[in-house]
Formats: C-alpha cells, structure tokens, sequence
C-alpha cells in the first residue's frame, strides 16, 4: 500500500502571463490545502425517519500562508495584493499529482487575510477563492521541480456522423 506525501500534490502559480503562462512552484508555503465547502439541500419526507442530504454545489478555496522569502515570483504577485490593498486580483492555480502528472487549472480570486503577525519571519496569510470550474489536463515539471507545463485534456468526439 502506497500512501500519498503531502508533497505529491503540488500547486504551482501562473507568475507569466495569460499568453505567455510561466507555472512556477509556490515554495515556503505553510499552508494550502483545499477546502471545498459544499453547498447542500437537505429535505426530510413525511414517509421517512431520517433527512436526506444532497450536495449541489462547491465554492472551492485554499487557505494559504506563506514565509515571504526574497525574490520569490510568487510570494512578490500574493503580497502586492496585502501590501497595496488591491482588489480584484485573480491568480491562475495548477494543481499537480507529481506522481501521476494529472492536473488541474483554475483561476483564483486572492483574498488577502493578515501578514507580519509572526516574530520568525514575515508571514502572510488569506484565502485563494476558486472562479468558477477547474481545466484537467496533465502537467510536465520541469527536471528542477520548479516550473510547469499545462497541457489541457482534449475530450474525445463520442458522436456518430449521421449518414
């Protein structure tokens, strides 16, 4: 039995462009897991016992915090937003299997949250909130780990032309 290492899933940043997407690891992060927070409709029916449940929906989001480390070209895009209080900032995020290479691309909006409350280093903290649905796709990581491609999954054409 394999057991997955919290490294081997990973995140990476787009720190390039739309056009030009440069996926680099997002290092010194503290936290960053995913939270799904499902949305549920919930009935109970005369003729049962027992609630039933559904989920509907998910509004997605990471908590991050991270140790900024100096020139480094993600924590320098995430503090921009803390430091000059902007809104609205969005961030592409590729989340990778490193041991499948199966990944998963969405654009995030940064929720700043506090920064510089630790006596160690200087921290920042928040939430990326997910913009509407994920691309799948696989990625290639760079020999060095710290870049990545996103090739996005093509669906196959599963209807018959009509003779």
């Amino acid at each position: 039995m394999q057991v997955y290492n919290r490294a081997d899933i990973v995140n990476f940043m787009n720190t390039g462009t739309s056009q030009n997407p440069v996926f680099t690891r997002m290092q010194g992060f503290t936290a960053g897991g995913k939270e799904l927070n499902p949305t549920t409709y919930a009935r109970r029916y005369i003729d049962e016992q027992n609630e039933r449940e559904s989920t509907t929906g998910y509004s997605p989001n990471i908590p991050y915090t991270f140790d900024r480390i100096v020139g480094n070209a993600v924590h320098e895009k995430v503090a921009k937003v803390h430091d000059d209080e902007l809104v609205g900032e969005t961030v592409e995020i590729l989340t990778v299997n490193m041991l499948t290479k199966e990944a998963r691309l969405r654009s995030y909006d940064i929720n700043p949250d506090t920064d510089g409350d630790s006596t160690d280093a200087y921290t920042y903290s928040g939430n990326f909130h997910a913009i509407g649905k994920f691309t799948k796709g696989t990625a290639e990581v760079a020999a060095n780990g710290l870049t990545a491609t996103f090739s996005e999954e093509q669906e196959e054409n599963n209807q018959e032309e009509n003779n």
